[in-house]
């Protein structure tokens, strides 16, 4: 389900300099991430409709990034859809999720995630916080979905693997690899660090950079992740 995304990431690329009162479609500036590291970011984010704010002007980029949130941001930012699938009766989130109702704002977002593969466990809290290690696990599925990108054959050595979860560490390797994760300068990952909103909007922008930077190399992907 490879996307089109050349207008996309052009876009981003523009917004990053334009004025956001310039944009009809957009939401006002957040007043809140000033001193935000990656407040380009964020602003490029917000302007191509991929993050929301708490509030029209307030980002809120300290709090823990939810499940909810995560998904939800993910699913826009990858644009894996359900385009492909055909259905006989509409699917519900309800009918996956024990914890989400289908008439939650994120429910569509929870069944486009698990029709695509994206292994979210069904009793999963949509309020909980997510840790760095779910939310690369999920976007590195998610990011896949978009094509075949070819990796180099190499191991990094992570000082905390053994904190990992088994079933992540692969998307966590490959996530290093794509750039779009990192480790701090004691080569630790922190994979059960809570991951707040601005952090996942930086790993956010990288994986859109990376999709439309290898755009040209990925082969078309056939089917989901599993």
């Amino acid at each position: 389900m490879k996307k089109r995304w050349s207008t996309a990431i052009a876009a981003v690329a523009v917004m990053l300099s334009a004025s956001i009162a310039t944009q009809a479609f957009a939401e006002g500036p957040f007043g809140d991430i000033a001193s935000v590291s990656n407040k380009a970011k964020i602003e490029a984010l917000q302007q191509q409709g991929i993050i929301k704010g708490v509030s029209d002007t307030a980002f809120h980029p300290e709090d823990n990034l939810t499940a909810a949130q995560g998904i939800s941001l993910i699913v826009r930012a990858t644009q894996i859809s359900l385009a492909a699938i055909d259905f006989n009766k509409a699917p519900t989130a309800d009918g996956f999720y024990t914890k989400i109702n289908n008439d939650v704002w994120y429910a569509e977002d929870f069944v486009i995630a698990h029709y695509n593969g994206l292994d979210i466990p069904a009793d999963i809290d949509p309020q909980s916080p997510l840790t760095k290690e779910q939310f690369t696990h999920y976007l590195v599925q998610a990011l896949e979905l978009t094509g075949q990108y070819p990796t180099v054959k190499m191991f990094i050595p992570i000082q905390d693997e053994q904190d990992i979860t088994v079933a992540y560490q692969g998307t966590i390797q490959r996530a290093l690899l794509y750039k779009i994760a990192s480790l701090d300068e004691a080569g630790k990952f922190d994979p059960a660090h809570k991951l707040t909103r601005a952090e996942a909007a930086a790993s956010l922008y990288d994986a859109v950079s990376f999709i439309e930077a290898h755009k040209d190399d990925a082969a078309p992907e056939t089917g989901a992740n599993g």
